[in-house]
This record gives C-alpha cells, structure tokens and sequence, in this order.
C-alpha cells in the first residue's frame, strides 16, 4: 500500500527531521477543524501516530545518546590531551613572599592494535627571579605483546559501540512496527464498529418495517394481535443493540485517538474501505524472507556476536602480559650548561601466579556463548513455526471469508422471499423474526470475517519483517 501525500507530510516530519525536532510539542495540524468530524484515512492515522506518539518520541531522543556513544568510541582512538597551569604564591614567616609559575601540556594516544604513548612537556619558572627556570620533556611507547596486543582485542569497545548503535536502531524500527500494527489494528476496529452500528440501524429499520406489516395485517384481520408482540420486542431488543453498539463506537474512537496522541474528545470517522483479495502464499519462501528479514534474529546474531567477541577478551586476558617499552626523557635548566637526557628500552614481564579468575572468565564465556547459541537456534524454530502458522491463518481466514459471504447472501435471499410469503399470508411472522435475525448473525459474521482476515495479512507482514517495506517508511538517520 502507498501513503498518500498528507501521510507522507507527517512521516517525513516524524522520520526525517533532527531528533531534537521530535521532542517539540507541536499540535497535530487536525487541530484546526476541531468540532468538525475529522475523516480519517489508515495512512493519514499511521502518520499522525508516527509524529505524535509518546513513548516514540522519547525513544527518538535516545537515539542521540546512541549517537554520541559511537563518535566516542572512534574518538577513543585519536590522541587526547590536557595542559595543567598552576601560579602560586608563597608566604613563610619570617622570609619574603615567593611564587612560581608552571605549565605542563600532555598528549596520550592509544593505537587499534595496543600500542600506546604518551608525551608531556612542562616548564617551570620562580616569579621572583629567585632560581633558573627548568624544562622537561618526556616520551614513553609501549606496546603489548601477547595480553591485550592486536586488531581484534583493542577495537573490541568500538565494535560493541557499533552493535549497541545498531540494536538501538533495531529497538526503534520494532517499536514503529508495533506502533504501526497497533494503529492499524484499532482503526480496523474502529471501522469494523462504526459498520457495526450500521447494520443495528439497518436491523432496526427491517424490524419496524415487520412491526407495520404486522399491523397492516392485524387491520387487515388475517394475523392475531397477539403476535404482534413478538415483533415489538425484536423492535425493543434492536434499540438495545444500538446504544450497545453506540457505546462500543466510542470506546473504538477512545482508543485510537490514544494511540494518535490526539484529544480524547476529537471526533473522528475511519473512512477506509477494508478491501480484500485472496493471496497464494509459498510457505517456504515466506519463511526464508522471515530468516532474511526479522529484526529479532539479527538482534540475536548481534548479541551471540558480542558474547563470542567477550569469550575472545577473555582468553586474551589469561595470557602473559609481555610488553616492550621504550621512553625518552630530556631536563634542561636555564642558565646552566648542558642538558639531562636519558634513552630506554626494554621488555616488561608480568605472569600471573595462583590466580585463576581468568580461567573463571574463560568458563562464564564459553558458556554464555553456548546459551546464546542454543537461544538463536530455538528461536529460529520458534519463528519458522510462527510463520507458517501465519501463513496457514491468512488461508483460514480467507476460506472463512468465502463461507460467511455466502451464508450473508442466503440469508438476505431468504429473508426477502419470506416477507413476501408473509404479505401473501403463505408465511408466519415467527419464521420472518428467526430468519431476520439470522441475516443480523450472518451480517456481523461477514464482517468480522472480513476485518479477520486483512489483519491476518498485517499479522503475517509482520511475522515476515516486512512491515517497514510495505509501508515504504525508512527509519535511516
């Protein structure tokens, strides 16, 4: 299905703008007709609520911290540093007032296979001209060997920072998908009521019309005044009926408009034809897109990736810390002849003894590893399950479909035949009753039969992954 021009509008506004555009309180532009019936079409709902709904707005403004804590993860990598200033004054009792002034800037750097180096510089300098000056310089390399050296263990965080930027953005698609079935789910409902409250009114009117027939026929003498209560109470019970179903409208109503975010008393009407055709679905195919398409499983592969990428860091993390290390460190004093520089280089050991809380971590690796493992397959069954007993419910449905309409269309035939028979005298007016309420059961089984099966389709898209596509809506930032 395409969004018309009005829903593109409001979905480029809800999906395309800065986060920091979603959290402005801005007023649905239906504001404007208030104390108007607003019509509604399913896509014009399905952008309204992707605008205006709450908990998507709040999760949208999340978003940007996930943001941020993925430039810091490649920030990690360039070099940082600091510089320190200090200007103090001195008072001891008894001598003068002193003071000095120093500055050290300093620069660290880390490299994605480990190496790290850090190099400073400071001056100092007496304010009072006591002493010389004196400078310092210093630069020191290390690089692991075995214990945290190589690609994969030092550009581990910014791969879990990739991961979490992506299962964010995978928590945000589902949240739009379950926001877009439970709108199009309420505004079939919405739709299923108000035809509802159609069919009262048309029931209503049918008994009335009987209840003057009855008379005409009583005036007529050829039916007992008796009998006429029996339609007097069909009259009586489908007045009933329609407040009852009045009152369901409004609850309808009430609960879209929640999920729109709109004013609870904003009147409205689902103006959207459920229009339906049969479908022929592959059950294979429809489960290999599932496996190509769900957000859940590769939210799943994402997180066996991480817990796989933690069984590495904690094998790395058994291993001996061996390390060379390099440093060069220069001191220079103003006024005084010649400078104090020294070069080193060098290998570091460092071999743990008696502690085996790696070996702990090894173990609660592996087997965090293997539950995911095993998590990821059974969830891949559950979900080719699910599919295609989806699959088999959009057939069900549309066979229950074919069935009510026709039992809808006996039953008005039937009925039609019987109120001539009755005018005819050749009928009575128990078999005109039992058989109008069979066309209000066949009515309302018709329609429900019908909104069962469109959401059946909604169900599989869903089931399938495929919701977003359907809807040619693109949540990329």
């Amino acid at each position: 299905m395409r969004i018309s021009v009005l829903a593109l509008l409001f979905a480029g506004v809800a999906l395309c703008c800065p986060p920091h555009v979603y959290a402005q309180p801005v007023p649905p532009d239906v504001s404007a007709r208030a104390g108007a019936t607003l019509d509604l079409t399913l896509e014009e709902a399905v952008a309204l609520g992707l605008r205006d709904n709450r908990d998507l707005r709040s999760l949208r403004m999340m978003r940007v911290i996930d943001r941020f804590d993925l430039f810091l993860a490649h920030r990690s990598y360039w070099p940082s540093g600091g510089v320190a200033v200090s200007a103090v004054q001195r008072k001891t009792d008894g001598r003068p007032v002193t003071g000095e002034l120093s500055i050290s800037p300093s620069v660290n750097w880390t490299s994605p296979v480990g190496t790290s180096v850090s190099m400073g510089w400071s001056r100092y300098e007496p304010l009072d001209g006591s002493g010389a000056a004196s400078t310092g310089f210093s630069l020191n390399a290390r690089q692991p060997l075995l214990r945290g050296a190589g690609w994969d263990v030092n550009t581990a965080p910014l791969r879990q920072a990739h991961i979490g930027a992506e299962l964010a953005q995978l928590q945000e698609e589902t949240a739009v998908v379950d926001l877009i079935d439970q709108i199009t789910y309420a505004y079939r409902n919405l739709i299923q009521t108000q035809e509802r409250l159609e069919l009262s009114r048309m029931a209503l009117e049918r008994s009335r019309q009987l209840l003057e027939v009855n008379q005409f026929l009583i005036d007529a003498g050829r039916m007992a005044a008796a009998d006429i209560v029996q339609t007097q109470s069909d009259v009586a019970n489908q007045e009933v009926s329609l407040l009852e179903t009045e009152r369901a409208l409004t609850a309808s109503r009430a609960q879209l408009l929640t999920l729109l975010a709109l004013d609870p008393n904003t009147p409205i009407r689902a103006i959207d034809a459920v229009e339906v055709e049969a479908l022929d679905i592959d059950p294979d195919a429809a489960v290999r897109t599932a496996m190509a398409n769900r957000r859940d499983i590769r939210a799943q592969q994402l997180g066996l990736e991480q817990v796989e990428m933690g069984e590495r860091l904690a094998r790395n993390g058994r291993l001996w810390d061996v390390s060379v290390v390099a440093g060069f460190d220069r001191f220079t004093t103003d006024g005084i002849a010649g400078d104090l520089s020294s070069h080193s280089v060098g290998i570091q050991l460092n071999v743990p003894i008696g502690d085996f809380s790696g070996r702990r971590n090894v173990m609660a690796a592996k087997a965090q590893v293997h539950s995911a493992r095993l998590r990821y397959e059974g969830n891949l069954e559950r979900i080719e399950r699910s599919v295609r007993d989806a699959v088999a419910e959009v057939g069900s449905r549309w066979r229950q479909l074919e069935a009510a309409l026709r039992a809808k269309e006996l039953a008005a035939r039937s009925l039609e035949l019987h109120n001539e028979r009755l005018q005819a005298g050749r009928a009575s007016n128990f078999e005109v009753l039992s058989l109008q309420s069979t066309l209000r059961s066949a009515d309302a089984q018709a329609l429900s039969a019908r909104i069962a099966y469109a959401n059946a389709i909604t169900a599989l898209d869903q089931q399938l992954g495929r919701t977003l596509e359907t809807w040619q809506i693109s949540l990329e930032h």
